[in-house]
């Protein structure tokens, strides 16, 4: 069957392994080797919703579970701040910003090899707790 949208995993795949910085729909519509608007990359990824169990079925096969390693709690928050009208908008502080912004709070949970060097993510978490009541610290202990 073939895909609807412009964009593929393999596409976006490709994208992010190659981005340090830049993760945005609008990015990957600037670099993409085939004609693609930013909107087509938010339809894609709106229908490929990936569930916080569903990174961990993905790659708990990478993981070697006898290697000696890390987990990493990171929290993020996804700047917004021409987004206001979106639900999970709230004014928060930002490390990366050293200011409070609008955004959308994000906790990653990420396994990294101590001999190999892979890090691989397994868990994520949007945070709300005006919705779920929970700060970012109970999330990390969720994931």
């Amino acid at each position: 069957m073939m895909s609807r949208h412009k964009c593929t995993k393999s596409l976006y795949r490709s994208f992010l392994q190659a981005s340090s910085v830049r993760y945005s729909g609008l990015a990957l519509s600037e670099v993409s080797p085939i004609p693609l608007s930013h909107d087509s990359v938010n339809r894609w990824l709106s229908s490929s919703a990936l569930r916080p169990s569903g990174v961990w079925n993905l790659t708990q096969s990478l993981i070697n579970k006898k290697e000696p390693c890390f987990l990493v709690c990171d929290d993020t928050i996804l700047d917004k701040n021409r987004s206001e009208k979106i639900e999970l908008v709230h004014y928060q502080y930002s490390g990366n910003a050293h200011d409070v912004i609008a955004g959308i709070g994000l906790v990653n949970l990420v396994w990294h090899g101590l001999r190999s060097h892979d890090s691989i993510p397994v868990d994520y978490r949007i945070y709300d707790k005006a919705s779920d009541g929970k700060s970012k610290n109970d999330h990390f202990r969720k994931c």
